[in-house]
């Protein structure tokens, strides 16, 4: 009976307690998650936040759940309730993940193949790939970047020690090559170099050697270079 006088008093005092009063207490005491507007995607680069926690892309920050390091999966989504980021954490860095456009496309992906080396792959908004780029310690070793038409774009492929190229390739958005510099010789580290005007037609050619010295390439013997109805323009010698 002490109790249920106390109570009145208090009834009496502060006035009767409602169900919503409760809830909006609890509410302010449970943290609500974050959720992220469209603003965070870049037009150019696509969802890069991400980035900074991924060691395979040089990313030394750590991810914090509930203060710990995060570890195992993590899902963060859009504000209309969409995912926008699933990965697998260890220690706080990212080892595999996704992101998604606010429709539920796929923007990128990327996860490691072993302790040194990584693929990654980036979409456009339509579904059709954007680039994709192999990692080794951290460094692109080989890159193609894809028109929306998912014509080939560029390609580039370094050697293992990164010092030189294997290839280097452009093409127009129709596929036609626009710059082709590939290597030809491995032991004498020698290329050929051959540019294309929009048409079709040869702009130039030429050849290079790796030279260790300089840690650079070095035009070597004649190049020539076109006008755009075939006939030579120019020779040049090195």
């Amino acid at each position: 009976m002490k109790n249920f006088g106390l109570f009145l008093i208090i009834v009496i005092a502060f006035g009767p307690i409602s169900h919503a009063q409760v809830t909006s207490k609890l509410d302010k005491q449970i943290k609500k998650k974050k959720t992220y507007s469209e603003d965070v995607i870049d037009e150019v680069y696509g969802i890069t936040m991400y980035e900074k926690l991924n060691p395979m892309l040089d990313g030394d920050s750590t991810r914090m759940c509930s203060g710990y390091a995060c570890n195992g999966w993590v899902t963060d989504k859009y504000d209309n309730g969409n995912i926008i980021h699933k990965g697998y954490y260890v220690d706080g860095q990212l080892k595999v993940y996704k992101n998604f456009y606010p429709d539920g496309t796929l923007e990128r992906e990327f996860k490691g193949v072993n302790t040194f080396s990584a693929l990654s792959k980036l979409f456009y908004p339509s579904g059709t790939i954007k680039s994709e780029v192999k990692y080794v310690e951290a460094t692109p070793m080989v890159w193609s970047d894809y028109y929306e038409n998912g014509q080939l774009e560029y390609y580039e492929e370094y050697h293992k020690s990164f010092d030189y190229h294997i290839a280097k390739r452009s093409y127009y958005k129709d596929g036609k090559p626009e710059s082709l510099f590939e290597m030809v010789n491995k032991k004498k580290l020698e290329y050929t170099q051959n540019d294309f005007y929009s048409a079709g037609a040869k702009k130039l050619e030429g050849v290079l050697i790796y030279d260790k010295k300089i840690y650079d390439y070095r035009k070597i013997g004649t190049w020539k270079f076109y006008t755009e109805s075939g006939s030579v323009e120019k020779k040049e010698s090195f």
